[in-house]
């Protein structure tokens, strides 16, 4: 009997709890309807108020939305993924609120607004033409109302993790670079069908450049396609330290996006013939980051109400990230913006555990965030700096995630 009672408290300690783990997705078309098109622009290319490529009519593939429910006893966390550039602080807000008014089932404060920066979606900031009202205001309710059915789908599941790499380079010339890929596989905990794969990799969204006058998110379609139709279940797609990451090819076509969005899928799915059980307690925590803006552009950008931006009276930007962790070996990091390598690598490697994700534009979407030391310091390169909030933005963040996940 005393041995039948130690197995039972063994089994139910943190590292090893698993029954209680569920989790729910959902997904919705957010491509703009012909009407909508007319009052919305595609972002990413040039500076801001430059290049606009407004009023296009043509779509290669549907932009998606795609939400991730995950519950353990009572703490939440949630996560809705944007085919876009980048998603402004107002629109998070409001999104936000809308769930709150449908529901008090989603905990808002553990629900993560991010985008996997394509360059081919629509402008959700502002600052290369943005979207209109009658589009901004339909996909709030379908954000919302998507979180909400995740929430309403969820089961319990068996959680697997794997880890491989994918030839990235970094386009600012350092021999350093996210090359990694982590994936979190969701099956059913009853009949080991897939419900959903999470995947964590660095790298920008820009095979098609700024000439493409289509609707995509890029190489992500083919790599999520190509994963659904041999895994089954839904692939939700984020992008990690992708400040200077790329893949380096010339060929900037809807055909090479097709090729390196199936090569990576099959890359993640030879994965997984290796992956291993995560087991344990979900656990969320919060770091809060306040900085200033010094960049004069993005200051005038936000006060001439082009860039979708939330200051305070002292030019301050504050927002949360979330550190995530399930069990001992899996744990998983918000960032409001796009991490260059030299910062965002060792911050990673801090993090808890085997298997890290790291999350970049969540929350946020702040620009560039570079290590000081680095900072200007690549001749006949500025396209970083041009975007970053501040100099020393990217060290006093890295010193605040670091001092809270030691």
């Amino acid at each position: 009997m005393k041995t039948l009672s130690f197995i039972f408290v063994f089994l139910c300690t943190p590292q090893f709890a698993f029954a209680a783990l569920k989790i729910g997705v959902w997904k919705e078309n957010i491509t703009p309807t012909l009407s909508e098109r007319s009052t919305s622009c595609m972002g990413g290319y040039g500076l801001p108020l430059t290049n606009p490529r407004c009023g296009i009519t043509d779509a290669h593939d549907y932009l998606s939305l795609r939400a991730l429910f995950m519950a353990n006893n009572d703490t939440q966390f949630s996560l809705i993924v944007f085919d876009t550039t980048g998603v402004g602080d107002a629109l998070i807000n409001d999104i936000r609120q809308r769930v709150s008014t449908l529901t008090n089932k989603v905990d808002v404060d553990n629900l993560i607004i991010a985008a996997t920066h394509t360059h081919a979606g629509l402008d959700y900031q502002g600052i290369w033409g943005g979207i209109g009202s009658e589009y901004r205001s339909r996909i709030v309710d379908i954000a919302a109302r998507a979180i909400i059915q995740a929430q309403s789908t969820a089961q319990g599941v068996k959680i697997f993790a794997a880890q491989t790499h994918v030839p990235v380079s970094n386009r600012r010339g350092w021999g350093i670079v996210d090359d990694s890929v982590t994936t979190l596989f969701f099956d059913n905990r009853k009949t080991d069908q897939p419900i959903a794969t999470l995947v964590n990799l660095s790298a920008h969204p820009t095979i098609l450049d700024g000439n493409n006058i289509q609707y995509s998110s890029d190489y992500i379609d083919s790599l999520r396609t190509n994963i659904e139709r041999k895994r089954g279940g839904m692939v939700i797609f984020v992008n990690g330290i992708l400040g200077d990451a790329q893949f380096n090819t010339a060929e900037r076509t809807i055909e090479k996006a097709n090729e390196i969005g199936k090569l990576v899928a099959n890359t993640i799915l030879e994965s997984e013939k290796a992956k291993q059980r995560v087991m344990g307690t979900l656990n969320v925590s919060t770091i809060t980051f306040t900085h200033p803006v010094s960049n004069t552009a993005i200051l005038q950008l936000q006060q001439s109400g082009a860039l979708d931006i939330n200051l305070d009276d002292k030019n301050q930007i504050s927002v949360d990230l979330k550190y995530v962790q399930i069990g001992r070996y899996t744990s998983l990091l918000t960032f409001p913006g796009e991490a260059l390598s030299r910062l965002g690598l060792p911050i990673k490697y801090r993090m808890r555990g085997k298997y890290h994700l790291f999350i970049g534009l969540a929350n946020a979407s702040y620009g560039y965030f570079i290590p000081s030391d680095e900072f200007g310091q690549i001749p006949g390169r500025n396209t970083e700096e041009r975007f970053s909030m501040d100099k020393y933005a990217g060290d006093e963040i890295k010193r605040v995630i670091d001092s809270s996940i030691k």
